[in-house]
């Protein structure tokens, strides 16, 4: 396994995922999101302005190592179509985990189309942070 390789792809990855987080979540999907949350689950959250930005990076570095790994060490993906393919599924079924988890156990959500906006979110999140690290993989590499 490449380290240099990983490393640089993580960090290539979580830089896209950060973007795309902030336009898709930041931007697009905050007024729907909002819409189908509970007055538990708003009362819990940071009011608008006093996100952690450093926070919400840190879990794009996670999540561009998660792809970065599977990529490098099992996957073998080094180009930015299929990178973006296997990160647009492995984006979709993390957030149906978790999402559905959430559901499960708690009322932090009025409507099941949350299922929809965050599995949507995370489909174009994970194919361009999985399009990003594919590319930085196979790049220059003999």
């Amino acid at each position: 396994m490449n380290t240099t390789k990983l490393l640089l792809a993580t960090l290539g990855g979580a830089i896209a995922s950060w973007l795309c987080g902030w336009l898709i979540y930041g931007m697009v999907l905050m007024g729907p999101m909002k819409e189908a949350m509970t007055d538990g689950a708003k009362a819990i959250m940071k009011p608008d302005g006093t996100e952690s930005m450093i926070l919400y990076f840190v879990s794009s570095l996670f999540f561009a190592l998660l792809l970065a790994y599977i990529y490098e060490r099992w996957g073998n993906i080094r180009t930015m179509q299929t990178g973006a393919m296997a990160g647009a599924i492995i984006g979709i079924l993390f957030a149906m985990s978790i999402d559905t988890g959430i559901m499960a156990g708690s009322d932090m959500f009025n409507s099941h189309m949350v299922l929809v906006y965050d599995a949507m979110g995370y489909l174009v999140m994970g194919g361009v942070t999985g399009a990003v690290v594919g590319w930085i993989l196979g790049y220059n590499r003999q």
